[in-house]
């Protein structure tokens, strides 16, 4: 793989002699119907997913894409080595294409694999802008039939809706999912479950989860169900060349005939693997053989690793074999600290010897020992020694995967990319980036341009991938050459916690082209987000207003009586990390016609262990103030609010949940006395 990169100057000054494959395509809005519902999607060449796109080592790949949209667009080359204004991403090194305007890339193929390409704009992957890459050696003249599956996954919402749900409620999607995390729950799971979320409240963590988006379906080449027919019946194994082109799903992939045989990972060959559970994360692709019988149809089941929904693509014709149902993971039973763990599970002897017997004309190895669920990369071993150049200085980065789910702001070490945009390195050094998540959701992180060491416990083997998942509460090195120039982005591939912050541009000193106005047009288009929530009840309203980004927000809530009392607070806050703010504003407040008064006031809003949020304040009087309140969720529906100070001001109520906005609640308030009516939040 090094010797191929080293030789990119070569290839480079000589494609133009070489074998040119040509593709043009329009980009276009497109009618969709998964889920009954028709809406409108995006879709290249009125494809969802794209067409797959095939050239050879050697060749020159040129690419038309003219835009039919009223909105800008962009390709981006996933995993693919190519000069840097080829990349895709829109600013950073190739310009977006203007609504009504085309751009053609053009650059030499320098390896085979399985990748994929994409937008680079906004949350366009989740409206259908993806498709498959497939690249070949010249020399390979495969007998295996070879079948391209991507998975992703899809929701009738518009993307930019689902963002700002994720930002209004950080359990909006649980409830579509029946994933709300409640105390009923908590009590009927056990001393294990109550432990769990005692130490996780206690450490202010909040209720356990595993991926923020209830999805309406997930796909399998663009269906909830597809099937491959096979081509040669003489054959007793097929290749699916496996891509997770979700927007922020993992899947657990299972083959109904027995354990897939993983040939290669990211696009680079391994040595094979068998796997019979194989976790994918977004944005990875892993080629397996796997075996093919006469008269049965496979299924290949691609589960949510959430547990809410599957695809399936039935391989081969005949009786259908299903794969195994996947449990939905019993949340409530799994600590913040033990939220991966990796299995490892010979067959046993006898069954080992019956799959020998009986599929050794496969060509698969059935004698190895089969991983039962492969969820890291402790086992994935490189074909050759990919240990960095000796000669060079080594840089080490330390990165760590930071955010708020409460706020829905992800970052890298407590900072989003418009805070600190940038990360430093130098061409002819090696480049070990420490990456520690303490955060309780995956991170799939993907670095542009450049194949990365995963170090394992195989050292020099370790494997080449351009794409690492990593888990809650783990910690992950990769390495690379630092071997190119100018500007590469590095950032997280759920698109919506890239959208929120978490992404860099790895810069080379010396011949980096980025600029204060460029990491401006590289920002997501909408980094103000809007918030209301509004209670009305039959003794009083209260309506709750904040706009704010990642930093900073402007708050106001009105009580009311529409009578003759009143409290009116606007304020500025400074979220100085996740459990701690800083605000200034002030207060007016009238209560029947007898105690009104305007003040200023300031203080720190602190997440308390518990879960319990805290004011501690002080007026221009002098005053000092210290509030109290947090939400209890007793049932799905059923949950408990409670607001407590030391002017012995409180509110308590009871809310049942009718859906993910709307709630009927019952309250007291020491103003305003005794209340019913609703709530609702968007």
């Amino acid at each position: 793989m090094f010797a191929r990169v080293l030789l990119f100057l070569l290839f480079y000054s000589t494609y133009s002699t070489a074998a040119t494959v040509e593709y043009e395509f329009e980009i276009d809005t497109k009618q969709i119907n998964i889920t009954g519902n028709s809406v409108t999607a995006l879709a290249i060449a009125d494809q969802i997913p794209a067409p797959t796109l095939r050239a050879e080592v050697g060749d020159v790949l040129r690419a038309t894409f003219h835009n039919r949209l009223s909105e800008t667009t962009s390709v981006h080359w996933h995993g693919i080595l190519l000069p840097g204004i080829q990349d895709g991403v829109p600013y950073l090194n190739t310009q977006p294409i203007p609504p009504g305007g085309s751009h053609t890339f053009e650059f030499p193929i320098l390896h085979a694999g399985t990748y994929w390409y994409h937008s680079h704009t906004d949350l366009q992957i989740q409206k259908g802008i993806y498709g498959a890459l497939v690249l070949s050696e010249p020399s390979e003249e495969s007998q295996i039939q070879d079948e391209v599956v991507l998975l992703s996954d899809w929701i009738d919402d518009e993307a930019e809706s689902v963002l700002h749900n994720l930002k209004s409620a950080d359990d909006f999607y649980a409830f579509k999912k029946d994933a709300v995390q409640s105390w009923q729950g908590v009590i009927a799971n056990g001393l294990p479950a109550i432990r769990n979320r005692l130490n996780g409240s206690y450490s202010r963590m909040g209720p356990m989860d595993l991926a923020d988006v209830g999805y309406d379906a997930f796909l399998v080449n663009g269906a909830q169900e597809s099937v491959v027919e096979l081509q040669d019946r003489s054959s007793d194994v097929i290749k699916l060349r496996l891509i997770n082109g979700s927007t922020s799903s993992i899947f657990d992939v299972e083959y109904a005939g027995g354990p897939m045989q993983v040939l290669a990972a990211d696009g680079l060959d391994i040595e094979p693997i068998l796997v019979q559970r194989l976790r994918m994360s977004t944005a990875e692709t892993y080629d397996v053989l796997v075996p093919i019988e006469p008269g049965k149809s496979f299924e290949l089941r691609s589960t949510s690793f959430d547990g809410t929904g599957f695809s399936s693509l039935y391989v081969g014709e005949g009786e259908r074999v299903a794969a195994p149902t996947v449990a939905a993971p019993n949340l409530y039973l799994m600590s913040h600290g033990e939220m991966d763990m990796d299995m490892f599970m010979p067959m046993p002897e006898m069954e080992m010897q019956m799959e020998t017997e009986d599929h050794s004309q496969h060509g698969i190895d059935h004698s190895a020992p089969v991983i039962a669920h492969m969820m890291s990369y402790e086992d994935i071993v490189s074909l050759e020694d990919t240990s960095l150049p000796a000669d060079q200085e080594w840089r080490d980065i330390e990165l760590e995967l930071t955010g708020n789910m409460e706020r829905y702001v992800w970052s890298f070490n407590g900072k989003t990319a418009s805070e600190d945009p940038q990360v430093w390195i130098r061409r002819g050094e090696n480049v070990r980036f420490h990456l520690t998540n303490d955060m309780m959701m995956h991170h799939p992180l993907h670095l542009h341009g450049h194949f990365f060491r995963v170090v394992n416990r195989h050292g020099a083997r370790s494997p080449l991938k351009h794409t690492v998942n990593v888990p809650p509460m783990a910690s992950v090195i990769i390495e690379f050459n630092a071997n190119e120039s100018a500007d590469w982005l590095f950032h997280c591939h759920n698109q919506f916690y890239m959208k929120t912050g978490m992404n860099r541009v790895v810069s080379y000193e010396g011949s980096s082209n980025f600029t204060p106005e460029i990491s401006q047009l590289i920002q997501p288009y909408q980094r103000w987000f809007n918030l209301n929530e509004f209670h009305m009840m039959s003794s009083f309203m209260d309506y709750e207003f904040a706009l704010g980004n990642e930093r900073h927000e402007i708050d106001f809530e009105l009580d009311a009586d529409l009578s003759d009392t009143f409290e009116i607070h606007l304020t500025y806050n400074y979220h100085i990390n996740r459990f701690v703010s800083a605000f200034a504003g002030v207060e007016s407040r009238e209560h029947h016609h007898e105690d009104s008064h305007d003040i200023a006031i300031t203080g720190l809003n602190v997440t308390l262990p518990m879960l319990i949020d805290s004011e501690w304040r002080v007026d221009d009087h002098g005053d000092f103030r210290l509030e109290l309140e947090s939400e209890i969720p007793i049932t799905k529906r059923f949950g408990f609010d409670w607001r407590w100070n030391t002017d012995n001001e409180y509110r308590y109520g009871v809310n049942y949940r009718l859906n993910n906005r709307w709630s009927i609640t019952v309250h007291t308030d020491t103003e305003y006395g005794d209340g019913i009516g609703f709530q609702f939040f968007y």
